[in-house]
């Protein structure tokens, strides 16, 4: 009876390895297994092993929190020492080219998009993926840039 719990814990293990490597719907349903049978697998632990899987979580969890705080904290800091020193200096000498240039923005630094035109033909099928055909496309003509 002490170790019965293993069964259902190892059913759990072996069914998540394969849920994990499968990409059909089957293996929805064997995630849905093995979160059952880990969870009933738990639920069947002796106390001892309950109660060291609560203090092993509960530490690792208090660690993580500090590294994450620490880490939140540093990039606090560093993201104000930017905005200090650099902010103005770029904002007063980019503004005017800027405003003729630039069409997009991300994270703060504008940039031009170039728009690459690409001629697409549609293949022949070379599969079927949720019951729709996929189909294998073919570039008509690279343009300089992409070569």
């Amino acid at each position: 009876m002490p170790l019965l719990f293993l069964i259902p814990l190892l059913t759990g293990l072996v069914t998540g390895y394969i849920f994990k490597k499968s990409t059909d719907e089957i293996g929805q349903i064997i995630g849905v297994v093995a979160a059952v049978s880990l969870v009933l697998g738990l639920i069947l632990a002796p106390w001892q092993v309950q109660l060291l899987l609560l203090v092993v979580v509960l530490v690792s969890t208090k660690k993580l929190l500090q590294q994450n705080e620490y880490k939140l904290k540093q990039q606090e800091k560093d993201q104000e020492q930017f905005n200090n020193s650099h902010n103005q200096e770029l904002i007063s000498s980019q503004a005017p080219k800027i405003e003729h240039e630039a069409t997009h923005k991300y994270r703060g630094s504008y940039y031009q998009a170039t728009d690459v035109g690409v001629e697409v033909k549609e293949g022949e099928i070379i599969g079927r993926y949720r019951g729709l055909p996929w189909r294998m496309h073919q570039v008509v003509n690279t343009p300089r840039s992409m070569e």
